[in-house]
């Protein structure tokens, strides 16, 4: 008996961390460490495939990926707006932002490129 309320305790858990994620911000820049300084950016408006997942928030477009901060959640309000809900999201948009210096974001440095989201264009 003790052994079956583990086991559902140990399934219950996992169901709550996986769903109770659901708005947290993958892309906070205050934990990121760059290692090289992003002193040139340029703004400029993006339209292509956004994806969020884990320890994925980017968006790919004209066959380059970019790390994407998102310091208003803007990305998360357009997926409301289209009924995406849960953690994952998969979408196309536009967005205008600034382009950082090529470096290393995102987790563990994968991502080359980053775009700062200032807003989502039509």
């Amino acid at each position: 008996m003790i052994k079956f309320r583990l086991i559902i305790l140990g399934f219950a858990s996992t169901i709550f961390i996986i769903t109770g994620c659901d708005e947290t911000q993958a892309s906070n820049n205050k934990n990121v460490k760059e290692l090289t300084p992003t002193s040139v950016q340029k703004e400029v408006q993006l339209r292509g495939d956004f994806k969020r997942s884990f320890e994925v928030y980017e968006l790919a477009s004209n066959d380059i990926t970019y790390y994407v901060s998102d310091p208003k959640q803007l990305l998360m309000k357009d997926s409301k707006s289209i009924n995406q809900k849960g953690y994952y999201k998969y979408f196309e948009t536009c967005v205008v932002g600034k382009i950082s210096s090529i470096g290393k974001y995102g987790p563990l440095g994968k991502y080359q490129n980053q775009i700062t989201v200032r807003e989502i264009c039509v």
